[in-house]
């Protein structure tokens, strides 16, 4: 868990990593079979550890739809993030175990990484805004002391 000091409800500060828990089975869709192209893939949802920010699941999306790596089979635009679930809009549960795995735990391992690194620049720059205001403080104070109205 990668945390950082500050105020237990303030997101700038703290993030604990997002990970996927399993497959939300009573949720896995049903292919058509119709014939028609693409009629055997179906949606599968994966439960998360928590719900995630909104920008760490526009981060998963984007590392969904180009990741460092993946195998040919993989199909970008079809991850959706709703609340404490990623959905895969279009494949089934032998492409999830056989293709899809890896590359869900690297956009995972991906969007942590980066939303983490985000928060990290964002305490960042409110500790030099604090310090910035605390030093005009001190400068203020220092200088209205030396003024003498007498």
């Amino acid at each position: 868990m990668r945390v950082f000091q500050g105020s237990e409800n303030d997101p700038v500060v703290q993030f604990e990593p997002i990970k996927i828990v399993g497959v939300v089975v009573d949720e896995v869709g049903e292919p058509l079979n119709d014939g028609s192209r693409g009629s055997a893939l179906y949606a599968v949802p994966f439960k998360l550890s928590r719900t995630p920010p909104p920008e760490w699941a526009d981060l998963f999306i984007r590392n969904w739809d180009h990741p460092p790596r993946c195998s040919t089979m993989h199909r970008p635009h079809t991850a959706e993030v709703e609340g404490n679930r990623i959905v895969l809009t279009r494949t089934s549960i032998d492409e999830v175990k056989n293709v899809h795995r890896e590359t869900l735990k690297l956009a995972v391992e991906e969007a942590n990484r980066q939303y983490a690194a985000v928060m990290q620049q964002r305490r960042q720059a409110n500790e030099r805004e604090n310090l910035r205001r605390q030093q005009h403080e001190q400068e203020v104070r220092r200088i209205a002391g030396e003024i003498d109205f007498d």
